[in-house]
């Protein structure tokens, strides 16, 4: 097992051999720049071991006065008016931390405060190119809080929770809060932990004069700035190799998919190739056998072809055993393949013996017939290959998959991790995209 300690070093190794290897074009670089970009921003910072921590959530729920109270310092603005932060702004942290030589915290604007969906989304990548979040909110969560945690997890980002502005309500509010919140966050693997704080509380004075004036109050953030600092002295590279690991995946994913994309004509040329020939020796061949004998041979032949396109070498044996299995789980492929090869082929067989007692007038039939063979050898050729390429394609989506791999590895030995990053199943279990638009 690989020690806690080892891990960004290998991860670090890891990425940068896995890079190496992919073997780059000109084109492929070009067309990827900016991701590339990011992933060695990542590197980079894993290297240098600066961690990146910012706050997210929807608008006016105290993001900045949070951060203000956490470096003790009036760092970032913040107005009575919501929506006070327009840009992001970030401020290196003056606290020392295990293993760390640098923590950048990162205020930004609100969810629901860009009515530009495309800045939106800006500020959305910005927050995701991060390897910590504080998501922040004010009271019970919304479906705007629902939605942008849920993709957050999608992409795999460690989230600590703070409940801001928790001195408004006694106890028992507190508690119905809390508990309702546990319950739309019911997809989590485990009861996640929420962070109480009061960033800037006030307290109404009563004046000599009679009137009622709002004066502040000292933060009440102690709790969370002590769990914080635990959370980065434990995890603080961890979560650098999982940030690292997350672009390397999304570069990787968008790689092999560009690639695929090239090899589907190719596909799509063998498989017309080889549906030809067999159409061709099924339609002049009148014995049973032979044809079946035949139509294995030439989805054999098409499978080891499919698998060297691919980049997954597969021998003979091996790909008669998967045009078996391609046929016994497909039915049009199986059974009724097979019945109406065999039934055409006694109908033919039958009207070729009865040729010299009908003066060769049944032989007639013989060509339409022929024609059925070769219309049913062109389409299951067609779905032998198509179901052949969609496993290849699965087979290449998982070789040199090593910054997935690693992921996994992580997650599934960090319980700590696992909790902030919500139910690991719910993670893996995600919709993968189509992808029909790749196959033959």
């Amino acid at each position: 097992m690989i020690n806690k300690r080892d891990i960004p070093n290998k991860c670090n190794f890891s990425l940068n051999e896995w890079k190496k290897n992919l073997n780059l074009t000109n084109y492929e670089r070009s067309k990827y720049e900016d991701i590339l970009n990011q992933l060695d921003f990542q590197i980079n910072k894993l290297q240098r071991k600066e961690l990146q921590i910012s706050v997210y959530g929807r608008v006016g729920v105290g993001k900045s006065s949070l951060l203000n109270a956490l470096v003790e310092k009036q760092i970032f603005p913040t107005d009575i008016l919501n929506g006070n932060t327009k840009t992001s702004s970030s401020y290196q942290w003056c606290k020392r931390f295990k293993s760390l030589n640098k923590v950048e915290l990162i205020d930004s604007p609100g969810i629901d405060e860009i009515n530009n969906s495309n800045k939106e989304e800006i500020h959305f990548n910005y927050v995701l190119d991060t390897d910590l979040i504080l998501f922040v909110i004010d009271s019970d969560i919304t479906r705007i809080d629902l939605d942008s945690i849920e993709e957050l997890l999608r992409n795999n980002k460690p989230i600590l929770l703070v409940l801001n502005r928790c001195d408004q309500w006694d106890k028992k509010e507190t508690k119905l809060i809390l508990s309702s919140i546990h319950r739309k966050l019911s997809f989590y693997k485990q009861k996640i932990k929420i962070a109480l704080v009061s960033s800037s509380p006030r307290e109404a004075k009563i004046k000599p004069d009679g009137t009622i004036r709002s004066e502040k109050k000292m933060p009440k953030v102690d709790i969370l700035k002590n769990e914080l600092k635990d959370i980065i002295d434990q995890s603080g590279e961890l979560f650098l190799s999982i940030n690292s690991l997350r672009i390397a995946d999304q570069f990787y994913k968008l790689l092999k998919e560009g690639r695929l994309l090239k090899k589907r004509e190719a596909a799509q040329s063998l498989i017309g190739k080889y549906a030809t020939l067999k159409a061709s020796g099924v339609a002049i061949n009148p014995f049973i056998m032979i044809d079946l004998i035949t139509g294995l041979a030439f989805d054999s032949a098409l499978i080891i072809q499919l698998s060297k396109l691919y980049g997954l070498e597969v021998g003979g044996p091996s790909a008669r055993q998967l045009v078996k299995k391609l046929s016994f789980q497909n039915s049009l492929l199986g059974g009724a393949q097979i019945g109406i090869q065999i039934t055409l082929n006694i109908f033919k067989q039958v009207l070729i013996l009865a040729a010299p007692l009908t003066g060769g007038l049944s032989l007639a039939p013989t060509a339409p017939i022929a024609i059925v063979q070769a219309v049913l050898a062109i389409q299951t050729t067609k779905l032998i290959g198509r179901l052949a390429a969609y496993k290849f394609l699965m087979g290449t989506n998982r070789n040199d998959g090593r910054p997935r791999l690693m992921l996994n590895y992580l997650l599934k030995r960090n319980s700590d991790l696992r909790i902030m990053l919500g139910d690991f199943k719910f993670l893996r279990s995600s919709t993968e995209k189509n992808k029909n638009y790749l196959l033959p």
